[in-house]
């Protein structure tokens, strides 16, 4: 639960597929996803980091993620997104339980799958986003997030661009310097 600006506590639920549980996880910063307060999971996408042994399936078990089947119920609607926007099933099953739930917090490090989500009026975020914003929670330390982001370009299977981790540590610089004057 995070606490809102008049004292209420509200809660913060996203969805995700496997990319950002991997990512994270392969850079020892998986305590980011306690800026929500629970992560949704689709069984396809648990299935997939599971089976798969992908970075993560000791994480996926903890409680801040929650394992969802959706896909008994909504195996058609599920089939259906991912030929419509040629994502694989996992990713329509995010689709899917988005629609379900009503949370459009998704996140997804896969940059057409993000542009899918964001055409359909969700709220996509990717790896490095989970970790700005934990930084802006404090959950992890500036250095900590410095460190996380020269991780994700050198460490992890993430494919992303040097230019892309100096334009995230610029914007961390801009907010901490923001935070210092306050």
């Amino acid at each position: 639960m995070k606490k809102t600006f008049n004292g209420d506590f509200m809660e913060i639920k996203a969805i995700s597929d496997a990319g950002p549980i991997t990512h994270l996880s392969e850079i020892g910063t998986s305590t980011c996803f306690s800026q929500s307060s629970k992560v949704l999971v689709p069984r396809e996408v648990y299935n997939e980091v599971k089976v798969c042994n992908l970075p993560g399936n000791i994480e996926i078990e903890s409680k801040i993620f929650e394992m969802l089947d959706i896909a008994s119920n909504k195996k058609d609607q599920i089939e259906y997104f991912s030929i419509k926007y040629d994502i694989s099933i996992p990713d329509g099953s995010v689709i899917t339980l988005s629609e379900y739930t009503g949370i459009n917090l998704v996140q997804s490090d896969d940059l057409d799958v993000r542009d899918v989500f964001k055409s359909m009026g969700m709220q996509p975020v990717d790896s490095i986003g989970i970790l700005l914003r934990a930084y802006r929670e404090r959950i992890i330390s500036y250095d900590d997030t410095t460190k996380a982001l020269k991780d994700l370009l050198d460490i992890s299977s993430l494919c992303v661009t040097s230019r892309l981790i100096q334009n995230a540590k610029k914007a961390l610089k801009e907010y901490d310097a923001g935070y210092k004057m306050e």
